[in-house]
């Protein structure tokens, strides 16, 4: 059965010393009471699918990143989640893999994202499971449906891949977050720091998470970029009281501008009171203070 949950965990806590960014140094037009001090709260820019085959796409993102970064003068580390072998292709120029060292090198993180980023397991087995799987995520949710001898191969596969091309990867986020439990198995049981579901990040050794909801753009038809533009407003204004969340980009959210200019503007204002983390880093905080019981989805 596959799932956006993860197993029951137990949250914890959190709290990071406080930083101040230097936006007014910067010239950053935001109204002054949003600017403010980033003690405990986090956002976490995560760019998923890179691969060779996106990777011009990837350049513009991470660009447009950067300019984001450098207006308001503040650190903004990303986490790089690597395709091996985008549907079934293990294409890797050599500037392309020089480019992922110096990501690494530049202080940005990698972390493995599947293998073939492709559905090849059983048939869904109901109209919501089909529909999470050919609708939600056209065909690319990779451990939807695996079985644990299955998904322990891809996850081999993808690490094989890594070491060959001493590209260290310590996290696992799944293609569309969808997990079987057979895959989450696999996953914990492959020696994994953490992995992440829609809304949580888990710190799958220790056994524990932490709620870090995701703001995700859909770009796929032009219905999608407009209804992705509302729906990520209205999400980000629920998420302003939340202490960690992610940006979720992929490699088409640079490629249309009004997508790109929504995205650009949610970030900096997160910037304005939040201090910016790589997924790893984040992982940290749900081993930071006191467990609280109860597990939440």
């Amino acid at each position: 059965m596959l799932s956006f949950r993860a197993p029951p965990l137990q949250p914890s806590s959190h709290g990071v010393g406080p930083r101040r960014a230097a936006f007014a140094a910067a010239g950053s037009t935001l109204p002054s009471a949003l600017v403010g001090d980033t003690a405990g709260r986090h956002v976490c820019v995560v760019l998923h699918d890179v691969c060779p085959r996106h990777w011009s796409s990837c350049l513009r993102v991470m660009a447009q990143l950067h300019t984001v970064a450098d207006r308001l003068g503040v650190q903004l580390p990303v986490t790089l989640l690597v395709v091996p072998a985008m549907h079934g292709s293990q294409d890797a120029p050599a500037d392309y893999l020089r480019w992922l060292h110096r990501q690494v090198r530049a202080g940005h993180e990698l972390a493995l994202h599947g293998f073939t980023h492709l559905d090849e397991g059983p048939a869904a087995r109901s109209p919501r499971e089909h529909a999470l799987r050919h609708w939600y995520t056209a065909g690319e949710g990779e451990f939807a449906a695996l079985d644990r001898p299955t998904a322990e191969q891809h996850l081999a596969d993808g690490l094989a891949w890594a070491l060959r091309h001493g590209l260290a990867m310590d996290g696992f986020v799944a293609p569309a977050w969808l997990l079987s439990a057979d895959s989450w198995d696999a996953v914990t049981a492959a020696g994994f720091r953490y992995t992440c579901t829609l809304n949580r990040v888990v710190a799958l050794q220790q056994g524990r998470s932490l709620r870090a909801p995701s703001v995700v753009f859909s770009t796929r038809a032009a219905w999608r970029r407009a209804v992705s533009v509302v729906w990520t407003a209205l999400v980000a204004r629920r998420l302003r009281g939340q202490p960690l969340f992610r940006l979720e980009l992929h490699p088409g959210d640079g490629d249309h501008a009004l997508v790109q200019r929504r995205w650009a503007s949610l970030l900096t204002r997160a910037l304005a009171d939040r201090e910016a983390l790589c997924l790893r880093d984040a992982v940290a905080l749900t081993l930071t203070g006191a467990p609280q019981p109860g597990a939440a989805a």
